[in-house]
């Protein structure tokens, strides 16, 4: 994001990283040309470039954050939408239980916005936390440490998931042998667990997409996140003909990060890096921390060659208590068996350091409760 301008009168090069800099304390004392020197700068259209998935939460998500980052920073942004090999394909495929999701077959929804990001497409890059992979998938990263997360946005939204119904309400009010549209092998265990006679249907692309499937009469129902909704206004239209009703924590925990939109930015981008911490949020990053640390280890330590279904949630504090929780999931792609683990972190002890511990001795709890055979009949090495 840094840009150079030479002054009028002495040709001195000026490095320009922000408009609020101004830079006065390099060049505008040494040259007498003030004014001159100051409309040069403001003629430069310095400009932050934000990418995201075109899709129409990745750019409500994109305009939040760029609301949020003109209101600190008088510098202009740009948002470019970059198509995610996830979106491009919204097909609806009907598989058995045994045949594996998204996560599995590798469906990208990151990818082109890394590659964007590190060859300088774009500055920052705007993700839902969840789409990013676990840090040994993560491939842009894999020789070296090309991007970072810089920021973890405010408010966190509710991290549950939600049934997306024309007719039920919960999970338990689907007819015997109902149709539930979800791409998420962590929601595909989850419910087969509680219900194992649905039929489940991964439907991949946007919320549109999805939400057109249901409207077909395709499925009785869709796992959706509260918060992709939420931003989208779709829990809030009166006029809305579909119910929407979370799925308790309990029934179906969600996935690491989500609820919460993370910033990426490059690791060698020192200026961006310091815009960013100045609007991260601290609770958000020690659940992130928490949760992104519990399935980096349950992904790199298992000795399974696929991914598992694993989910996760840090939760602050409620009122009047000292102790942030975690629960955290393993399961079998079926349902057959599922895993939980549970741990606390007193406030005294919130900070990134504690919170990459407890995600690790978590993860390490839960994956000695599996032994080495827990997914052997289905993730072979």
């Amino acid at each position: 994001m840094n840009l150079h301008v030479a002054c009028a009168r002495c040709q001195m090069q000026i490095a320009i990283v922000s408009i609020s800099d101004l830079v006065l304390q390099i060049c505008i004392m040494k040259c007498p040309n003030n004014n001159l020197a100051l409309l040069l700068i403001l003629n430069c259209g310095l400009s932050l470039r934000i990418g995201t998935r075109s899709s129409k939460l990745a750019q409500t998500q994109a305009r939040q954050f760029q609301e949020l980052f003109k209101q600190q920073h008088n510098i202009n942004t740009e948002i470019v939408p970059i198509d995610a090999l996830g979106d491009k394909t919204g097909v609806v495929d009907k598989t058995s239980t045994q045949n594996l999701p998204l996560a599995i077959q590798g469906v990208d929804f990151t990818g082109a916005l890394d590659e964007a990001l590190a060859d300088g497409v774009v500055d920052v890059v705007v993700h839902s936390l969840k789409d990013i992979p676990p840090d040994n998938r993560w491939r842009i990263n894999v020789d070296e440490s090309k991007i970072m997360i810089g920021a973890y946005l405010r408010p966190r939204e509710n991290p549950l998931d939600v049934l997306v119904s024309k007719e039920y309400q919960s999970i338990q009010s689907l007819p015997i042998g109902a149709t539930v549209g979800s791409a998420s092998i962590r929601r595909q265990a989850q419910l087969l667990a509680c219900r194992p006679d649905l039929e489940i249907m991964n439907i991949r692309g946007n919320i549109d997409a999805r939400l057109a499937a249901l409207e077909r009469g395709e499925v009785d129902g869709l796992i959706l996140a509260f918060a992709g909704l939420n931003r989208l206004g779709i829990l809030l239209d009166d006029n809305t003909k579909y119910k929407c009703n979370p799925i308790p924590a309990d029934v179906l925990l969600p996935g690491a990060g989500q609820g919460i939109v993370a910033i990426t930015c490059r690791t060698d981008d020192a200026k961006t890096i310091s815009f960013l911490q100045e609007i991260d949020n601290h609770d958000n990053r020690i659940a992130a921390t928490t949760e992104r640390s519990f399935l980096d280890s349950v992904d790199h330590l298992s000795p399974w060659s696929g991914r598992p279904p694993v989910a996760a949630l840090m939760s602050p504090p409620a009122i009047g208590d000292e102790f942030w929780n975690f629960r955290g999931l393993l399961a079998t792609p079926d349902g057959s068996r599922v895993l939980t683990v549970n741990e606390t972190m007193h406030c005294s002890h919130c900070n990134e350091v504690d919170a990459l511990k407890l995600g690790r001795e978590a993860a390490t709890n839960l994956l000695k409760q599996a032994g080495d055979h827990f997914l052997e009949d289905y993730y072979k090495q």
